[in-house]
């Protein structure tokens, strides 16, 4: 990655955090009798990126896409995430695409295109920007398998705080049909320099080859500090130490899109804990960002404002279960 991609002048010490993962475009299916997929912008960097952007918190995006990517979702993200992906294109590589299938519970997904994987030498240039900064906050968000487990280990040591979505890395690709599966069991040693590791139970699953989600927690536990377990209706369960301490349960909301709302909260957890160090006011701040993103579709979604969300962060039930 060219060091150019990062821009310094507007970088505020101490602010910063730092997203990676592929940008990808999605093939949606919404309706069973649609004739087309719905063609979205999407990917945990472009959620998170416009999302943060949007709330008035900074980020930089470590990120990959193809020489298919279009001028127009450029565009979008130079000026509503803050980052030009045309910077980053890999000429050789197609951009990361997944179709999804919404019309199933849970929904189906299938790997179309793959774009080229994240080293550890495309975070060094923003290391170097953030080399002073008092806490550097990194949020690991593939999609397909573009951050190895050994980079996980190896760029977690840089930085203060570190979030992981399970997501890309439990994926498993079918190589006779793509459709995306979950690993059973997985190098969760790899995980002890992540602070707060977000995953569904099926995820969960897949780090430990254990569906005793009690085990597989405590299992985890030895590795990671904070879990927040998501689930369908969106609410998160935090476990600290292996034990449950936290149930959000957002307000209600007309429900349009729930594509990239875990992103959404994600990213949301980082910057309002970063900035506040209270895992309460974090926990009710993103979930309801997530609550109150899927009522629009698409990328749409990640356009909130600080005002609204900490507003509504209010009706955010949160229950002490200590």
């Amino acid at each position: 990655m060219n060091q150019s991609f990062f821009d310094r002048s507007d970088y505020t010490p101490n602010t910063a955090i730092v997203t990676a993962g592929h940008v990808v475009i999605d093939q949606v299916i919404d309706t069973i009798d649609q004739e087309k997929p719905r063609i979205s912008l999407g990917g945990p960097s472009s959620y998170s990126s416009v999302v943060l952007k949007s709330l008035g918190y900074q980020s930089f995006v470590i990120t990959k896409v193809g020489s298919d990517f279009p001028k127009i979702y450029s565009d979008f993200l130079k000026e509503r995430g803050g980052f030009n992906p045309e910077r980053v294109k890999v000429s050789s590589c197609k951009t990361t695409s997944y179709k999804i299938d919404r019309t199933t519970s849970p929904r189906r997904m299938w790997l179309l295109a793959k774009c080229k994987p994240l080293t550890f030498h495309d975070f060094e240039p923003v290391l170097e920007i953030l080399e002073h900064s008092r806490e550097k906050t990194l949020i690991l968000n593939p999609v397909a398998g573009e951050i190895s487990l050994s980079l996980l280990d190896r760029i977690s040591k840089e930085f203060e705080f570190v979030l992981v979505d399970s997501q890309g890395f439990v994926r498993r690709i079918s190589p006779r049909t793509s459709e995306v599966t979950i690993k059973q069991g997985l190098d969760i040693s790899s995980l002890s320099g992540v602070n707060v590791l977000k995953a569904d139970r099926e995820e969960i699953a897949g780090w430990t080859g254990s569906t005793d989600l009690e085990k597989s927690i405590i299992e985890i536990s030895k590795f990671v500090d904070t879990i927040l377990l998501t689930s369908g209706p969106g609410e998160v369960d935090v476990y600290v130490g292996g034990k449950r301490v936290y149930r959000a349960t957002p307000p209600e909301v007309a429900s349009k899109d729930t594509t990239g709302a875990g992103d959404i909260m994600l990213a949301c957890f980082a910057a309002r804990y970063s900035e506040t160090k209270d895992i309460e006011r974090a926990l009710s701040f993103a979930v309801c960002a997530a609550s109150l993103a899927v009522r629009k579709v698409g990328i749409e979604k990640s356009l909130l404002t600080k005002a609204e969300v900490l507003k509504r962060a209010r009706d955010t039930k949160i229950a002490i279960c200590r």
